[in-house]
């Protein structure tokens, strides 16, 4: 169990208009069923696929999916056919019901839009699962917008959907906010300039990433807390506690 310190700047929610929120791993549990149906195709064929494995896949979009599949198993036709068959076993568990929200999901977006917040979804995902994802979990009035991996010619960690973001939310950089839980994520907001907390799931931040955001926070409950006069009276040694999500 590794601690990592508190947020190192207090931010005044009425200093953004705008939130930009990552889907997969921050407010929905999906890395787990995508490593869960992904590891089930490729056991069918013969393959392993590990959580450590896994790790390497997150946050990039489908297009870095395919070409590590592909060299994966050393062969594109079956790199692309054991993408395509875990994913159709991926839509078929959302459409079950086999997608949890992540902690505080709910709670934090109902907070923002009381607030007149605008939120905006920035997913590399594509529109296609984005939007399934959104109506099973009834998170899709929420939001403005919906911005997808496929709507940029590069996806993250590069900073094209933020600034892509950035420019249909007619907003300055100052004004806006990235709710972020993958390394790519956190790069691309960067990159893009813009402010961004990090709420990691699969991985705990590395020095880099510490470095690159206003905050890193264990649950989107706990971001509720980070906006609170309870955050304010924090003791400058307390931490929050990570627990590896595998081993």
């Amino acid at each position: 169990m590794e601690p990592w310190g508190i947020p190192r700047l207090m931010l005044d929610l009425k200093q953004k208009d705008v939130i930009f929120f990552d889907m997969d791993g921050l407010l929905l549990d999906t890395e787990n069923l995508y490593y869960e149906t992904r590891w089930q195709i490729l056991k069918r064929y013969g393959y392993p696929y590990t959580k450590k494995t896994h790790s390497h896949y997150i946050g990039k979009g489908f297009n870095d999916t395919i070409f590590r599949l592909k060299n994966l198993v050393g062969d594109e036709k079956l790199g692309q056919q054991i993408f395509t068959e875990s994913m159709e076993l991926f839509q078929a568990s959302i459409e079950n019901g086999r997608l949890p929200l992540k902690q505080g999901a709910f709670q934090l977006l109902t907070m923002l839009n009381e607030k007149e917040k605008r939120c905006y979804l920035t997913s590399s995902s594509s529109k296609k699962i984005i939007m399934q994802a959104l109506q099973k979990t009834q998170l899709e009035g929420f939001f403005h917008k919906i911005i997808s991996g496929e709507e940029v010619n590069r996806n993250k960690p590069m900073p094209d959907i933020y600034l892509r973001a950035i420019e249909i939310a007619q907003t300055d950089k100052k004004k806006a906010l990235v709710f972020e839980d993958s390394k790519s994520g956190v790069e691309a907001a960067f990159q893009a300039g813009i402010d961004v907390i990090m709420v990691p799931d699969w991985l705990p931040p590395s020095k880099q990433e510490m470095d690159e955001v206003i905050a890193v926070l264990p649950n989107l409950e706990e971001v509720l807390v980070f906006f609170t006069e309870r955050n304010n009276r924090r003791k400058p040694n307390d931490h929050f506690d990570y627990h590896e999500p595998f081993c």
